[in-house]
């Protein structure tokens, strides 16, 4: 393990010095020429040092744990965002303590135990709905001083934005309008004229898709089973778009059923990008959720809002993985880079001369996803 006294022997410099250019929340009088500061943070991360924030917490009363709930689910989302808070906390030198709930009175318990527990900061997820004992806890928290990164307060939580604004609360979301215009558009460029919603718990991802169907100029309503043989008789085809990829997956068995050739009559887009779609038949095209950058994301600004640094809302802009279900071809499960990425035609333009840099980039999008090298 790389120490501070490591790294002033390989630069020649004093350990006070290397110490107050690696403290995130220096003295104002301890200042460091910026050349020097730049030279001991390059020397850190080549010698891979890790600051020992524990240790520097307790010496001044306190705890650098952080506190993370998060959804009870087993899936690909709540796993990729407990990844990618994990390779965060761990690079930083922050300890991570996981709580896990499904409703607002698990949400009120894990408030009681943060303000029992010492910690430095708080990183959860609203429940669907917050009753008057959590938020009046929830409030008490804020105004106490205690810093919370709220995850998906708008997205995921079913057209029930969490309404508490406070400066110690920070938001990071997943930008949904943007991937339900990323469906959209992708089904207009493989020739749809005419598209149809799967209504779910998700509205606002099926009145964004929407809207930006229509901006396209294509016919777009809520989908009735009952047209379905009437509409693929068409010369285009037809796009249907489900908020969730449990609708998309259930849409996708009920079109089979029907006997309908899913990828070229009909093309269907979901969305959240589950572990299913990959391994369904056909396999289905669903806008991926980067939870596992969000989660790295997360921590960034939760240990920024520690150290006394400003942070503001951000969202984080999703893609779309294209699949057999919208005329893709069937991915590879044992070899994810070979994915289709599609994250609109202002961020990548198919023509001959750019199809291979912009399937590079593709390639080097979705290793890093899957924490590949």
């Amino acid at each position: 393990m790389t120490r501070l006294v490591d790294i002033a022997r390989e630069l020649r410099l004093d350990v006070s010095v290397v110490s107050r250019a690696l403290n995130p929340k220096p003295d104002r009088n301890a200042v460091v020429k910026a050349e020097t500061r730049a030279r001991i943070r390059d020397a850190a991360a080549r010698m891979g040092y890790r600051p020992n924030r524990q240790a520097a917490f307790l010496k001044k009363g306190g705890d650098a744990t952080l506190l993370c709930y998060l959804p009870g689910t087993a899936d690909r989302l709540v796993a990729d965002l407990m990844f990618g808070i994990s390779e965060a906390a761990a690079g930083e030198g922050f300890p991570l303590t996981f709580f896990n709930g499904r409703n607002t009175g698990d949400f009120s318990g894990f408030l009681r135990r943060a303000t029992a527990a010492c910690h430095s900061g708080l990183l959860t997820y609203p429940p669907g709905k917050m009753d008057d004992t959590a938020r009046r806890a929830f409030d008490r928290y804020l105004e106490q001083g205690g810093n919370v990164l709220m995850l998906n307060a708008v997205s995921n939580n079913m057209d029930r934005p969490l309404e508490i604004t406070h400066p110690n609360l920070v938001r990071l979301d997943i930008d949904d309008a943007f991937g339900a215009a990323l469906a959209a558009e992708h089904l207009a460029g493989k020739g749809c004229r005419q598209v149809r919603c799967v209504e779910s718990c998700m509205r606002h991802r099926t009145r964004c898709f929407a809207g930006k169907a229509r901006e396209l100029g294509m016919t777009c309503r809520e989908l009735d089973p009952a047209e379905l043989p009437g509409l693929v008789k068409t010369s285009a085809p037809v796009g249907i778009f489900t908020p969730r990829d449990a609708d998309g997956l259930n849409m996708l068995n009920e079109l089979m059923r029907m006997g309908f050739h899913v990828g070229k009559n009909v093309l269907l887009v979901s969305f959240d990008d589950l572990s299913q779609c990959v391994y369904s038949v056909p396999s289905l095209s669903s806008v991926h959720q980067p939870t596992r950058e969000e989660g790295r994301r997360a921590v960034e600004k939760l240990v920024n809002m520690i150290f006394g640094r400003p942070e503001s809302d951000e969202t984080v802009r999703p893609y779309l993985m294209v699949r057999e279900s919208s005329g893709g071809r069937r991915p590879d499960p044992a070899d994810p880079a070979t994915e289709t990425v599609f994250r609109g035609t202002e961020r990548q333009v198919w023509t001959a001369g750019t199809r291979a840099v912009a399937k590079q980039e593709n390639v080097r999008t979705v290793r890093k996803m899957h924490n590949l090298p």
